[in-house]
């Protein structure tokens, strides 16, 4: 092998290394010096769960992305606005041909532990967790105030978005034509002509006409000979 293909195959394997994630070996360290990283870290983004029920309070369907979170410079908090939280309850909002998911409720699971309690929330039994709840119910009307937390915590802390199908009830009216189907005898094809109704013609006059009229009626009455 010459020189020219060693060289390369060692670029090659460079461009491998470079492409190859090591978040992971960076992520395990840190748990294995866990105690030297109790520190809290604000957070970039968070896990959103969108959970569809559909009108038998069936889960539906559930899809999973990460939002973008905004985070303030002077408690190190992240938070997402009320116009970002309606957009993204907007985008989220599904149709079928007689239904649709309206949003219902949102929920927080943000585990929000200090540092220095960390090991002694480590040994708390499952039972004993039932007092400690991380999942809450927040308007949307606020901001939703997402406060830093260790890292361990990051991928755990979720938002859930819950959807519930209604029905669509649409009014279908058929119209009905004017036009009065007729078969002519030597024709094999209706003819559509316009229908004649008999109508009853109704004359409007006044009081004073009315009078008159009466009064003409009866002098012609009057002044007709009798016959013998």
């Amino acid at each position: 092998m010459n020189t020219a293909e060693t060289n390369d195959q060692d670029i090659n394997n460079n461009d491998d290394d470079d492409c190859l994630d090591t978040s992971w070996i960076q992520q395990e360290n840190r748990i294995q010096n866990i105690q030297q990283n109790y520190s809290r870290e604000p957070m970039d983004v968070i896990h959103g769960v969108f959970i569809y029920i559909n009108q038998n309070n069936y889960i539906d369907k559930i899809i999973r992305e990460i939002i973008h979170l905004q985070v303030n410079s002077t408690d190190n908090s992240s938070y997402i606005s009320p116009d970002s939280l309606l957009k993204i309850i907007q985008n989220k909002k599904l149709r079928t041909p007689n239904s649709k998911y309206k949003f219902s409720n949102l929920f927080t699971n943000i585990i929000n532990i200090d540092p220095e309690q960390i090991q002694s929330f480590s040994k708390i039994q499952d039972n004993q967790l039932i007092n400690t709840s991380f999942f809450n119910e927040v308007p949307i009307t606020d901001s939703i105030i997402i406060p830093s937390s260790i890292f361990i915590f990051h991928p755990i802390n979720t938002i859930y978005f819950f959807f519930q199908e209604i029905p669509t009830h649409r009014h279908n009216l058929t119209l009905k034509s004017a036009l009065k189907t007729i078969t002519a005898p030597d024709q094999t094809t209706p003819d559509t002509t316009i229908s004649h109704r008999n109508t009853k013609k109704v004359r409007i006059c006044d009081k004073h006409d009315k009078q008159k009229l009466y009064k003409k009626h009866a002098t012609k009455k009057g002044t007709r000979k009798r016959r013998t």
